[in-house]
């Protein structure tokens, strides 16, 4: 089962396993009809597929399937949402059914395709160092340590907090 989830953890990255972490997610914004119908379905990431659905209440959740020890095995994991300052972030554990280590990433759906961006890594761990955010820097990357919403407000107004220059692609399957 850890195969795809870290392929997609990985891939989503695109740090080689290294990350920037943190201890819960962002303050979640509801998603209207319209978001949702754009983000739901079966998408492909490289050469996994996922599925993203929503609750009749509008909790999203990620599921895959792979097989091991002659079955298929499901695992499934809640996705957090949030919109700040018109830029859509998601958050999700950096093990299915874990609550206390999140990844994070920079987020946009248009007709079928999504473009995600990891944060950078090396920008954090500078922040982290230099005391504008707390947290600690090691070989498994950087594990912030402050509230999700002060973590929020500073990647909102740093544009050198993601890597755009290499977003990873997803694309939608139906």
């Amino acid at each position: 089962m850890m195969k795809i989830w870290l392929s997609i953890g990985c891939v989503v990255l695109l740090a080689g396993c290294s990350s920037v972490t943190m201890k819960e997610p962002f303050p979640e914004t509801p998603l209207t009809e319209e978001e949702q119908e754009q983000i739901e379905g079966v998408w492909q990431i490289e050469e996994s597929v996922v599925n993203i659905a929503f609750t009749t209440n509008g909790v999203p959740w990620m599921a895959w399937t792979e097989w091991e020890d002659e079955d298929f095995q499901l695992t499934k994991c809640r996705l957090h949402f949030t919109k700040y300052n018109d830029t859509l972030y998601v958050c999700m554990p950096v093990e299915p059914g874990e609550t206390n280590q999140y990844l994070f990433m920079e987020f946009t759906v248009d007709d079928g395709k999504a473009l995600v961006w990891a944060p950078d890594e090396d920008v954090f761990e500078e922040l982290v160092e230099m005391d504008i955010l707390s947290g600690e820097v090691n070989s498994s990357g950087v594990e912030l340590g402050g509230p999700a919403k002060e973590i929020l407000e500073l990647i909102s107004t740093n544009s050198a907090a993601f890597n755009y220059k290499e977003p990873t692609q997803l694309r939608k399957l139906r």
